[in-house]
């Protein structure tokens, strides 16, 4: 493989400096290790503690849980272990780990608390127990929640945007997001009701967990529901005939070795467009034959006019930018170098921005091969998230970003909202959350298929991930003042609980050992864990959400690959873990030493 092709995945983008570290596989790998060390001393411990008799009832430190409940389960403990080893292995200095290991404990104590004296007051005055197995689900939840935040405070993040956020969540996106909230929990409960049998035998072969249907069916049933709303709304916006001049931007790093053939691609999708489409191609510091490569696709093109522009300043930010400063087209799209649209990919974007109030669209990104185990997880990773929850999102109004593969945007919403972020990880969901934030629409439609390369190595995937990872908390970081506000459903609903599901990735793998680790040595002291729950957090209930969505989406070929995708979470669990740790914390003074400037002042 030619060296250009290997390096083109890595550049300036992918970690910036002031953010983020460069820090090498065997931090999360020591991650680890000290994780079952310390999981097996706080194990045994509690175990040596029950079988003397001090901690009765308490063994997961659950302080007013139902007397003589044997559902148990070690979960307050995980968060323990986790939150330790965690704050442990930040690259920092002693101080700032203390700081967040004390931010971490001394919330989930306090959350703890809080749940379960809700419990024991529901207990006194109505006499319901709560059983404690609740009591520790909602103590997690909530922990999940706290995670974030202690990062979002200590990390050194991004600052906000500084572009005022003007926008209203409509009642009508409310009224798309409730109802078919309300309806999945309706319809969660007379299946869990009227379909017990099925529901039991579901728990026994570990295809559902033992919280209940109840969380699983909800959250499935809510995606299908607000999905089938979003099919509507894409088909009806797709409908209007729209079809105005567009600029396409092109940044391009070392990329001769494909170029061509999106440029070909985007040919064809112009003969296929009525409107006018003008290339730019902005070579950005390549050290191969990109400008040379790029320019004679121009050349060979019959559907469209091309400029080849040349950035100096390294970075797809900057290369993006230098780009939109020579369009005079109303609407931008903005395409990797090694994307490869279909014929009818600008047709059936472009149309939505009939509406005016549309700011941005996207498709689908498939992998253009199969051949490989990345390339064939990857087609089931794109078929669940985009042709399943982002279409569901559609639905409600909650894109919180379009990937920048493929991208169109309305120019006046662009420089309206500012320029595209430098220096950061996510810079195409950025420019989404800011054009929501402004009161503009963002969908997928997914019938805009495009194909794109995958890592080739395990090199280029662990990049390629962090780098992914990372931006969920450089967007957040940016987008912090608009976080829980009505400004868009983006900001309201679907971004921070992205930040949960982030630290839910995260934990999964360590859950994994964890639950390993009770189950194999210590379930005397904990009888309520069992392996099907288990096996089903991590097999069951993603199996059946990918098989599903692959028939659904009339992919069946995809339920072949379900298998790998499965064993692909965990790999991506283990990189969302790298990723934050990759976060640049910096060291913290001791409460003694006055800062550098304070002892300036004093002289």
């Amino acid at each position: 493989m030619p060296q250009a092709v290997r390096n083109h995945y890595r550049s300036v983008d992918s970690a910036p400096v002031e953010f983020s570290l460069d820090r090498p596989a065997s931090v999360v790998n020591g991650f680890f290790v000290s994780f079952v060390a310390l999981g097996l001393l706080v194990l045994l411990a509690v175990t040596l503690l029950a079988r003397e008799g001090p901690l009765g009832d308490h063994r997961d430190v659950v302080v007013f849980g139902a007397s003589g409940d044997e559902t148990l389960i070690p979960v307050r403990l995980f968060l323990v272990v986790f939150f330790v080893v965690f704050s442990l292995h930040l690259g920092t200095n002693a101080w700032r780990r203390a700081l967040v290991l004390a931010e971490l404990c001394a919330g989930l104590i306090v959350i703890s608390l809080a749940v379960d004296t809700v419990a024991l007051l529901i207990r006194r005055l109505w006499s319901v127990d709560v059983p404690t197995v609740d009591q520790q689900a909602v103590s997690a939840v909530l922990a999940l929640a706290l995670f974030p935040v202690v990062i979002l405070r200590n990390a050194q993040l991004p600052d906000p945007v500084t572009t005022p956020a003007t926008g209203v969540t409509s009642v009508s996106a409310w009224l798309r997001f409730l109802a078919p909230m309300v309806a999945a929990i309706v319809l969660a409960r007379v299946i869990a009701t009227q379909a017990e049998p099925v529901v039991t035998w579901l728990r026994d072969v570990a295809l559902l967990g033992g919280v209940g249907p109840g969380v699983f069916l909800v959250q499935q049933l809510f995606v299908l529901l607000a999905g089938a709303i979003g099919v509507v709304r894409i088909g009806m916006s797709r409908r209007s005939v729209f079809a105005p001049p567009v600029a396409v931007i092109v940044p391009a790093h070392n990329e001769a070795h494909g170029i061509a053939r999106t440029i070909a691609a985007l040919d064809r999708a112009a003969g296929a467009y009525r409107g006018s489409v003008r290339l730019y191609v902005v070579e950005n510091v390549s050290s191969d034959d990109t400008a040379a490569v790029a320019q004679n696709a121009i050349d060979a093109s019959g559907n469209l006019g091309g400029t080849l522009l040349s950035c100096r300043t390294p970075g797809k930010a900057p290369a993006l930018n230098y780009g939109l400063g020579h369009v005079e087209e109303p609407f931008v799209v903005r395409i990797d170098a090694d994307a490869v649209i279909g014929e009818n990919c600008l047709r059936d974007t472009m149309r939505h921005f009939a509406d005016d109030r549309v700011g941005a669209v996207g498709g689908m990104p498939l992998p253009a091969h199969t051949g490989t185990f990345i390339d064939r997880v990857r087609y089931v990773e794109v078929l669940v998230r985009h042709g399943f929850h982002q279409v569901s999102r559609t639905g409600y109004d909650g894109i919180v970003g379009v990937p920048g593969m493929f991208t169109a945007i309305r120019r006046s919403a662009l420089v309206q909202a500012g320029p595209i972020a430098q220096g950061i990880n996510g810079e195409d969901t950025d420019i989404c959350m800011r054009l929501s934030s402004l009161g503009y629409r963002c969908l997928v439609d997914p019938a805009a298929q495009y194909r794109t390369e995958t890592p080739d190595s395990w090199a280029q995937l662990r990049e390629q991930r962090l780098r992914w990872f990372r931006s969920t908390y450089h967007v957040a970081a940016r987008q912090r003042h608009v976080l829980l506000h009505g400004v868009s459903m983006a900001s309201a609903v679907v971004l921070p609980l992205g930040l949960v599901n982030s630290a839910r990735r995260a934990m999964l793998a360590p859950v994994l050992v964890f639950a390993l680790l009770v189950l194999g040595v210590f379930s005397p002291t904990f009888h309520g864990l069992h392996w099907q729950p288990v096996l089903a957090v991590v097999i069951g209930l993603p199996a059946l959400v990918a098989i599903v969505v692959s028939f659904l989406l009339r992919r069946p070929r995809a339920v072949l690959y379900v298998p790998e995708y499965l064993a692909f979470r965990l790999v991506r669990s283990y990189f969302t873990l790298e990723a934050l740790l990759s976060l640049r914390f910096l060291p913290l003074d001791p409460p003694w030493r006055s800062r550098p400037a304070e002892r300036a002042a004093d002289r």
